[in-house]
């Protein structure tokens, strides 16, 4: 295949899911600027290695996993990331929640909750919070995050409820009696 073709096959394929792999890494990193950084890397490297990726198959998943071997192995190995709280208010909304214009006071309180979330999920394990943040906000199933983390489908299984008990207890935490 000529590099031309590649390059077109890489452009029509991988680049429309750029803001999904930045939006994960960003949930990871917490930091825009690292979440760039990652975002960079991971397409750098799956350009590098695209003519073995197979047609037909979830490019998405396959994306995902390249951001997180970069994320697992370069970054985290030489402790270059900065853990930031998620009062970054550069930090992308986590949910948004679809349907009617609310009031102004439902919204305050959704971004009440959104801010509470934010929180809760920059306190839980990177082990938990990845586990979460592929599975619930990135939308794939466990058996993909299981091929992004590298590790068995239980394994997920057992993040996800785990990182799932602990964020309600921390959400729970705040919530006066």
């Amino acid at each position: 295949m000529t590099v031309g073709t590649l390059r077109d096959r890489f452009e029509e394929t991988a680049l429309p899911h750029h803001d999904v792999v930045y939006r994960a890494n960003l949930r990871i990193t917490g930091d825009p600027a690292t979440a760039q950084d990652l975002t960079q890397e991971t397409y750098l490297r799956a350009f590098r290695s695209f003519s073995s990726f197979q047609s037909g198959t979830n490019c998405r998943a396959w994306l995902l996993q390249i951001a997180h071997n970069v994320f697992c192995r370069d970054y985290r190995q030489r402790k270059r990331i900065t853990w930031r709280t998620a009062d970054d208010d550069e930090f992308d909304q986590l949910a948004l929640v679809p349907g009617q214009m609310p009031d102004p006071e439902e919204e305050v309180l959704r971004q009440l909750d959104r801010d509470e979330l934010r929180h809760a999920l920059a306190q839980l394990p990177e082990t938990f919070r990845t586990a979460i943040v592929l599975v619930e906000l990135q939308g794939l199933s466990c058996e993909e995050a299981a091929a992004v983390m590298g590790t068995p489908r239980g394994t997920v299984l057992s993040r996800l409820f785990r990182g799932r008990a602990r964020l309600r207890q921390i959400l729970e935490e705040k919530v006066p009696a």
